[in-house]
């Protein structure tokens, strides 16, 4: 019996633990996902933000002077920010996030205001004066500003709990393993390196991951008449790994292409997604020269291609002609991009929404460099790059980093990145590409 009872009583140990370990792991696992979720819906708020500055921009040319086209771009921005709401909604009412619905429900009913006394009096061709129109719409849009700036920060604190959570959820384990080692020996030694097992396989898939990211981020090739700078910091070892990506590519003995991206989404999906974006804009800029229709075909390529709904990109393609210092370039959403100017620094603006959520027009600008001026490119880790009070960074606070660093491009690209890592206290909580270009423009390329 006793013989009977210890082995039973083995067994009985080896099931719990392997049930504990398996179980430990999908805790872990659904955390992740729940963390990933979370940090889309912020990224999503992002976009919102952006949505309603066309809108803003749209009533406010139509009040000016009525016309079809920005009633088009004020119906083509609302419809993007509902179902970036709806969205938003359903993450909220998944994590149980009390303020962020309470802040939604009142966002929708300062947004109901703004149709009903500016929205539906313009478009129905009633007379509606200007100063009126420019009052209404500059309080009820700061008024949406801090609701989403509350729901942005609610979901922040739910990622900072998500990310606590989960380390100490991995800490538990690895508390409970070691009491299993001293509890049964040998026994529990062979148990241990199972569930060790299992929790590496999370570690693995983050590892392999970086391996393709950092694959896919270009080594940037000389180029005429510039100074090239770039620099890739990952994350923190406990957040997932995103999708960030940049590219030097010369397209002739003038022309180079420059492209900046970040896809939605973490881990392995994000990241061997970067390769299909790299190569498949490298192959439509080889025949098309035009940053607009660049976007537009990658736009459809991409639909085609990923099966993922979820999934979208935000993208800057530039084509730089190297002997006469012009960028012609489109921005599919992505406002991480500006130009330096001795000291001073101004934003790019973005042409057209992100890529992968409908099929949209873009625009093509242009830009004129004079000697010595610097195009710099980021992902959006550096915008919403943390302080420990949990503050964004924001374009503005980008501008300030990149007006004070240094001229030479590559030292630039590292001070932003040492910049950031000393805000967010040594732990970036996502990935960060800086793509920097310095245009020497000569007086006889100019003649």
């Amino acid at each position: 019996m006793g013989t009977i009872a210890s082995s039973l009583f083995i067994a009985a140990a080896i099931f719990f633990s392997l049930r504990v370990a398996t179980v430990t792991r999908t805790r872990i696992a659904d955390l992740l996902a729940r963390e990933h979720t979370v940090s889309d819906a912020a990224t999503l708020m992002s976009r919102i933000a952006l949505a309603r500055v066309d809108i803003v921009g749209a009533l406010q040319a139509d009040a000016l002077e009525p016309s079809a086209s920005a009633r088009r771009r004020y119906h083509k921005a609302e419809m993007l920010r509902r179902q970036q709401l709806q969205q938003i909604r359903r993450i909220v009412a998944s994590e149980h996030l009390a303020d962020a619905a309470a802040a939604l429900r009142l966002y929708d009913g300062v947004d109901r205001v703004l149709r009903r006394e500016i929205v539906e009096p313009i478009f129905a061709g009633r007379l509606v004066p200007t100063k009126k129109v420019e009052e209404s719409i500059r309080v009820l849009s700061s008024v949406e500003g801090n609701y989403e700036r509350s729901i942005s920060l609610s979901l922040a604190h739910r990622d900072d709990f998500l990310d606590t959570l989960i380390n100490t959820t991995i800490n538990s384990a690895i508390y409970l393993r070691s009491l299993w080692l001293l509890a049964f020996g040998a026994l529990a030694l062979a148990i241990n390196l199972y569930s060790a097992r299992l929790y590496r396989q999370l570690a693995d898939e983050r590892s392999v991951t970086k391996i393709l990211q950092r694959a896919f981020v270009s080594r940037h090739v000389p180029l005429p008449n510039c100074e090239i700078g770039s620099a890739y910091e990952s994350a923190d070892a406990h957040a997932a790994v995103g999708g960030d990506l940049f590219d030097v590519y010369r397209l002739s003995n003038d022309l180079a292409l420059l492209l900046i991206a970040d896809v939605s989404g973490k881990g392995i999906d994000a990241a061997v997604i970067t390769a299909f974006v790299k190569f498949t804009v490298r192959g439509i800029a080889l025949r098309r020269r035009e940053p607009a229709q660049i976007l537009s075909e990658f736009n459809i390529a991409f639909g085609q291609t990923v099966e993922n709904p979820y999934l979208f990109v935000s993208m800057f393609v530039g084509i730089l002609d190297t002997v006469k210092g012009e960028l012609t370039y489109a921005s599919a959403g992505h406002d991480s991009a500006f130009v330096r100017h001795g000291h001073d620094v101004r934003q790019l603006s973005v042409t057209g929404p992100v890529l992968g959520v409908m099929v949209e027009p873009y625009d093509t600008k242009s830009v004129i460099f004079d000697d010595g001026d610097c195009l710099v490119l980021s992902t959006d880790g550096l915008t919403e790059a943390r302080n420990k009070a949990g503050d964004l960074l924001g374009e503005d606070g980008a501008m300030e980093i990149i007006a004070r660093a240094p001229e030479d491009p590559q030292r630039l690209a590292d001070d932003v990145i040492d910049c950031i890592r000393e805000r967010s206290g040594g732990r970036l909580r996502d990935d960060v590409a800086i793509l920097a270009v310095r245009v020497r423009v000569h007086d006889d390329h100019l003649a």
